[in-house]
């Protein structure tokens, strides 16, 4: 039965079913296969899967990223990093990391992130004599980073599916976003210098005086985010509603350039992103009555078990399904389909869930960068219009750099738990 599961469920993927709805009728018809379940409990599964207070926190963050995109917050982010390391080789690009480490710290959203960079400064990159490749795959770089530093949609969900606190992997994030950010810079300044790029202009005070004071609101808000979670002021979900209010004073009252009319479609943007997490977690759960029922946790435990009790043999296989099954689906759904899954492995060997989360989550960030699906890479491809074989060049040295991050992560996990446990959350 669990073949005719799988076919089913690659073949509604192969005709172009979306994934919500996919994981759905998958889960429907094992149900039918197995027999004895009542479809009544359908919508009941659906409920009780989606009815998550950490969920509540999703929209929140959207909204807020929503409002972030169409106020001149990431414009002002952007001077203001450019006037920082525009004096260095490859200026704009460190300025481009920077800018998406701040952003990340403010959306939770890659994709959006992605798009926000992309339109902005792949043109003034080009203009800059930058490649469209390594362009495109710098914004792709500081895009991934929304899934790694706090308020992540990613980590969101794991925490929802493995049981554990969001403010404990949100604080866990920091020092391996911060990490991988940092790694970007330096890849950023040997490819400047491979392609012969020179400073875009000199070291002015007066002028990155200027542009922090223009962007000082914007770099408050990641700061009254995070901050306020890291010393317990507010939970993750309030956090996001503190934000949006932040957001909407700085937009509407203060910068101005948020207007009024500008609510409604940020609202529907918003509510648009997180019915399609919402449904698929929804939908999720009656494959996750499937998977249940067939004790396939169990079972992957003991088959992987049975090749080797070494607990970093374990995550390594972990890890593996994690990335091949990033380079054909998209983050959420591979949450909410996969890390159930290995969540219950990996913690029988003695891993800390919160580790494991931070390392799933940068596995998922090379999978958001990894061909064919792709998502950021998809975003930052179509703005700069190019072919992938053209950015393999520049995106493969990316993608060592996330992976040489999470190997660090699995051999120390004080880069992910010391934080959470210096802040006693």
């Amino acid at each position: 039965m669990i073949g005719i599961v799988v076919l089913i469920l690659f073949a509604l993927f192969a005709i172009g079913v979306p994934i919500a709805y996919t994981l759905g009728l998958t889960g429907v018809a094992a149900m039918l296969l197995a027999g004895g379940i009542k479809l009544e409990v359908v919508p009941l599964m659906m409920f009780s899967g989606a009815n998550a207070y950490t969920l509540v926190a999703i929209p929140l963050f959207m909204l807020m990223g929503e409002i972030m995109n169409r106020s001149s917050i990431s414009t002002r982010l952007i001077d203001f990093a450019c006037a920082i390391v525009g004096f260095i080789r490859g200026g704009l690009g460190m300025a481009t990391i920077l800018t998406g480490t701040v952003m990340a710290a403010i959306s939770g959203s890659a994709t959006a992130d992605a798009a926000a960079l992309g339109s902005i400064l792949i043109p003034q990159m080009e203009k800059k004599g930058y490649s469209k490749p390594f362009a495109a795959s710098t914004v792709s770089a500081a895009a991934t980073l929304a899934s790694m530093i706090p308020p992540s949609i990613n980590m969101i969900l794991y925490a929802v599916i493995a049981g554990c606190s969001i403010s404990s992997l949100f604080i866990a994030g920091i020092i391996p976003g911060l990490l991988m950010s940092g790694s970007f810079i330096v890849l950023v300044y040997v490819f400047a210098k491979k392609e012969g790029l020179v400073a875009e202009g000199k070291l002015e005070f007066a002028e990155i005086w200027r542009t922090f004071r223009r962007a000082i609101l914007g770099l408050l808000l990641p700061i009254l985010v995070v901050g306020g979670i890291l010393f317990g002021f507010f939970t993750p979900t309030e956090a996001g509603a503190v934000g949006v209010a932040y957001s909407l004073l700085v937009g509407l009252l203060i910068y101005r350039e948020f207007k009024v009319k500008d609510i409604v479609p940020s609202l529907i943007g918003a509510a648009k992103q997180t019915s399609i997490v919402i449904i698929m977690v929804g939908t999720s759960s009656i494959l996750g009555w499937f998977i249940s029922q067939q004790r396939i946790p169990q079972n992957l435990a003991t088959a992987m078990l049975g090749v080797s009790d070494n607990p970093y043999v374990i995550m390594f296989m972990a890890v593996v399904v994690i990335l091949i099954a990033g380079m054909f689906l998209q983050a959420s759904p591979l949450i909410v389909m996969i890390l159930p899954i290995l969540t219950p492995v990996v913690a029988s060997v003695g891993w800390d869930l919160i580790q494991f989360g931070i390392i799933a989550c940068i596995a998922l960030c090379i999978g958001q960068i990894s061909p064919p699906v792709a998502s950021v890479l998809m975003t930052t491809m179509g703005i700069a219009q190019i072919g992938v074989d053209k950015l393999l060049p520049y995106i493969l040295p990316v993608i060592g750099m996330m992976i040489i991050v999470l190997t660090l992560v699995v051999i120390f996990p004080q880069l992910a738990l010391w934080l959470p446990s210096a802040m006693s959350i």
